[in-house]
């Protein structure tokens, strides 16, 4: 009864906080209305940055598909295609969904990556692509007579997965660039793109310019002070902090990467950042959608906001994605959590043998060796060890979650192998005297009372290993694994909105942690009274 007052306690205290935030955004437009203010949007400056084209990288082992695909480029601009499938997006036509097939090694499938967060170009509603590379990717897997996979992942990491070879083709809005082509072979250019700067629209600075280089001295005369938001791994990165391949001289102020375009111009409107440079088609679509959503939340407050999710969450399907998140994060947490505690009980029992011998010293070595291999660098780094080295060097493939499950494992093993050694060295020594005294083994003795025991004393430690699995598997995302985090992103991303997607997310995660909590107390009160029976 007390955990469910204290349940129903977070509920209640939670949608306080909504209603106050209501509330707020409610005060803030009374504010707004008697201050005479008009709220803040985002402003494209209309002029060219750069100019760029956009290409289609295909793996490097594979020079028949990049033939094939160049072919096809050709086809499709000479016969009309590619314009209608650009009308589907910048004119009159309706855009077309695409789906991807599930992954399967043994058939003949055409592996796409790419960030399905750069519209009008590859973005997502529910389980369904969209966008100009989406449209074509469907169009030439079918001239392939292929089916088509889509993988989703960070856009820097797009070109790697493709150099790797875990991907067949990139097609994300690249920029055909000298150091890309270390991983892939570009094919045709299809369209050319350019770099967009984006303010807010009281900032005047930029009003008169008529050329590229005003704009540039603008943003160089004022230093190092500034900060300009850009999406990782794009050209607008680039141009920014340099490169002298393509002549870019970048700029004094600080550059600051977001996953995606529309984070970078929230950030803006937040007063957080300066400016926002990304390529001009994402550029327009995303301040459209921003600007109606602070006008909406200026004239309608935090129930439109809500509304927004509403529609992304319900009527385009966002759930599944959710689901399909929920039930990677508990998957990955929980597949890795048996096995960290089978590779934990290995190591500890090793780590607690007499060391009089030679063999139980070399193996108690390895044990310590991995142990401060795993407790001393971060998850994220291992995931991208081990999906970026270790796979091509083994010539292995394994997907986003099947990584991540065995990663978590391996450090999860690591922190239960000195949880679990406490656990042994806390049971009363006279428990392993007693087990040899009636002729067991060391061994048995260790698995059929030391080990039972030491489980009892340090269940509450496991728990909380449990919860900091499920915490860190929203680190995930960098081996292409979609887990909660990627769901509520993409929530984010495709309403331009990330308050209530955020929130949701948080709160998701703060009721899964009750549940275990509350488990673990469950099994504890139950072993208590197992011991009392006995």
């Amino acid at each position: 009864m007390k955990k469910l007052n204290k349940f129903l306690f977070l509920a209640l205290s939670m949608v306080m906080a909504l209603s106050l935030l209501t509330g707020c955004s409610k005060d803030s437009e009374d504010s707004q209305l008697t201050t005479d203010n008009t709220s803040v949007s985002a402003e494209i400056i209309e002029l060219d940055l750069t100019s760029e084209e956009y290409a289609f990288g295909v793996d490097k082992n594979q020079p028949e598909l990049l033939e094939k695909t160049n072919t096809f480029i050709s086809e499709i601009k000479a016969d009309g295609t590619f314009d209608e499938i650009c009308n589907n997006y910048f004119g009159d036509g309706t855009p077309v969904a695409v789906k991807s097939a599930v992954y399967d090694p043994d058939k003949d499938q055409l592996v796409v990556a790419t960030n399905a967060a750069f519209e009008p170009f590859e973005y997502m509603e529910g389980d369904s692509y969209y966008g100009i590379d989406m449209e074509i990717a469907a169009r030439l897997a079918d001239y392939l007579g292929m089916e088509l996979v889509i993988q989703n992942m960070d856009f820097d990491a797009v070109c790697l997965s493709v150099g790797q070879h875990k991907c067949d083709i990139a097609m994300a809005g690249l920029t055909v660039k000298e150091d890309r082509k270390e991983y892939v072979d570009f094919s045709v250019s299809y369209y050319n793109a350019a770099q967009k700067l984006i303010v807010k629209s009281n900032d005047t600075s930029f009003d008169d310019c008529s050329s590229v280089e005003e704009i540039e001295a603008i943003i160089n005369s004022k230093g190092s002070g500034i900060k300009i938001g850009v999406q990782n791994g794009t050209t607008g990165q680039i141009y920014c902090e340099g490169d002298e391949d393509w002549g870019f001289t970048g700029f004094p102020a600080e550059t600051i990467g977001y996953k995606n375009g529309s984070l970078a111009v929230q950030d803006l409107l937040n007063d957080n950042i300066d400016y926002v440079i990304i390529d001009s088609a994402p550029a327009t679509c995303i301040t459209k959608a921003i600007n109606e959503m602070q006008t909406d939340s200026a004239n309608a407050s935090f129930a439109r906001k809500l509304e927004k999710f509403k529609e992304i969450f319900v009527e385009q399907d966002g759930y599944k994605m959710v689901l399909r998140g929920l039930k990677n994060t508990l998957l990955i947490a929980i597949l890795g959590l048996i096995i960290g505690i089978l590779i934990g009980t290995v190591i500890a029992t090793i780590r607690v043998i007499p060391k009089y011998k030679v063999l139980p010293r070399i193996l108690n070595a390895i044990c310590s060796f991995y142990v401060g291999l795993f407790r001393g660098t971060p998850i994220v780094v291992q995931l991208l060890v081990f999906y970026y080295v270790a796979l091509p060097i083994l010539n292995a493939h394994m997907t986003g979650v099947q990584v991540a499950i065995w990663v978590f494992g391996l450090n999860s093993g690591a922190y239960i192998s000195e949880i679990m050694r406490s656990g042994i060295l806390s049971v009363d020594a006279g428990q392993m005297e007693a087990g040899r005294a009636v002729g067991l083994s060391f061994g048995t003795t260790m698995v059929k009372i030391v080990i039972p025991q030491a489980v009892k004393n340090i269940l509450p430690t496991l728990g909380n290993e449990f919860i900091a699995l499920i915490k860190e598997t929203s680190v995930v995302s960098f081996v292409g694994a979609a887990d909660l985090y990627v769901a509520f992103n993409y929530i984010g991303s495709n309403s331009y909105e990330f308050m209530v997607p955020y929130l949701v997310m948080a709160i998701i995660y703060i009721v899964l942690v009750l549940i275990i909590s509350l488990g673990i107390k469950l099994m504890e009160r139950s072993l208590r009274k197992s011991d009392r029976r006995n």
